[in-house]
């Protein structure tokens, strides 16, 4: 989000290169919320669970998208909720972890993330472009709830009785998601590393300085882990060691606000400046293809079948004259990186005026997504059942 000359220049060339309409499903179903949807969708057993700035977890029946329970807390609920054992946990901006009953909503227990007095700095067109937005949410591996905590700490935390196994302190707050790969734990924080942990101990094996705040959870594919940083670069890492393997600067100081997803030796990722979605090779750090989303895409992409779907926010006054910001959620071919269909999202009053940050899920044939419309959407996609690749 360097405000140069130079990014301008780029931004004025990727309005030029708009790639053409492609009609759009329509939108099946909707369901709203009392708040902005900025939490990703989970499926389980026919039950969709997501999080609202309402303050609720809301189970949602997922074919006629009618609410089956909901339970509400002291605050936003931005997290993605993690399922695991008949139980919900997620982590609400009251401060605490909660574990509930995926039937009913009963809860089980709350741990507290001593993080209730930090309060967040949203996206704004003025200073401080702190741009705290986002939510660590759970991760249930081992028995074990791993997740990180704006008071800059990554808590182990006992499933069962929501008792502290182990906590690691950081530099400064956590707000990605950590990520369980054999032995290991992978988490970002805003202290510029990403860190190696393990498992069993939260002992430290290994961090890598990324020059800028680490807001997205890291990718693991192929022995390497893969981040993004306010930096602004994308970095692939040795996993066992943290070494560099490559890295790529985007030339027009594009944050890499976006999560990745690794298939096939693939790295999609968004960016924020750029208003792209770029395809990696995963082993080389070489560009395939980049897909222009019009927006920020500050969420995680998803994969089903040969589409890729990822999200894309608009905010007004964009600091670039003459570069409307697009929202939406978007459909694109894997192997191409052109579009297969978009949808735009209502608008909000505000800075930030609308699109999609939640992570796009796919049920049955069906893109389950959160927008910051307050709905959570369902579309009908054909193109869902494309075939395998070889």
């Amino acid at each position: 989000m360097r405000r140069t000359s130079t990014v301008l220049a780029a931004l004025i060339g990727l309005v030029v290169a708009v790639p053409p309409s492609v009609a759009a499903p329509a939108v099946q179903r909707t369901f709203k919320t009392g708040g902005q949807v900025w939490s990703s969708p989970v499926h389980d057993r026919g039950t969709i669970y997501i999080g609202s700035d309402d303050g609720c977890l809301w189970a949602l029946e997922a074919k006629a998208l009618s609410p089956k329970w909901k339970i509400h807390t002291g605050g936003r609920v931005r997290s993605t909720p993690a399922v695991a054992g008949g139980s919900i946990y997620f982590t609400s901006d009251d401060g605490f972890l909660y574990k509930v009953s995926a039937t009913d909503g009963k809860r089980s227990w709350r741990f507290d993330l001593d993080s209730a007095g930090i309060e967040r700095v949203f996206p704004s067109p003025l200073p401080p472009y702190a741009y705290d937005y986002l939510s660590s949410s759970p991760t249930v591996a081992h028995g074990t709830v791993f997740v990180g905590s704006a008071n800059g700490k990554l808590y182990a935390i006992d499933a069962d009785t929501g008792k502290e196994k182990w906590q690691f302190k950081t530099g400064a707050r956590i707000r990605s998601t950590p990520v369980i790969h054999q032995e290991r734990v992978y988490v970002g924080s805003w202290d510029h590393h990403l860190y190696a942990l393990n498992v069993e101990d939260g002992k430290q094996a290994w961090s890598f300085d990324t020059g800028g705040i680490v807001q997205s959870t890291p990718t693991v594919g192929d022995g390497r882990v893969y981040v993004g940083s306010r930096n602004p670069k994308i970095f692939a890492l040795d996993a066992a060691n943290g070494k560099k393997v490559w890295e790529h600067e985007h030339a027009d100081g594009s944050w890499v606000e976006s999560s990745g997803v690794f298939r096939e030796g693939t790295l999609y990722i968004g960016s924020s400046d750029s208003l792209k979605l770029f395809a990696f090779d995963g082993a080389s750090g070489r560009v395939k293809w980049t897909y222009r989303t019009g927006g920020w895409s500050w969420g995680t992409p998803s994969i089903a079948g040969e589409t890729i779907y990822i999200g894309s926010i608009s905010a007004s006054p964009y600091y670039f004259a003459g570069v409307t910001l697009e929202r939406g959620l978007h459909a694109v071919d894997l192997g191409s990186g052109e579009r297969r269909w978009r949808i735009e999202t209502g608008e909000l009053p505000g800075y930030v005026t609308g699109g999609v940050m939640s992570t796009p899920l796919v049920v049955d044939g069906e893109v389950v997504a959160g927008a910051l419309d307050n709905r959570v959407i369902v579309v009908a996609d054909p193109t869902v059942d494309a075939p395998q690749r070889e």
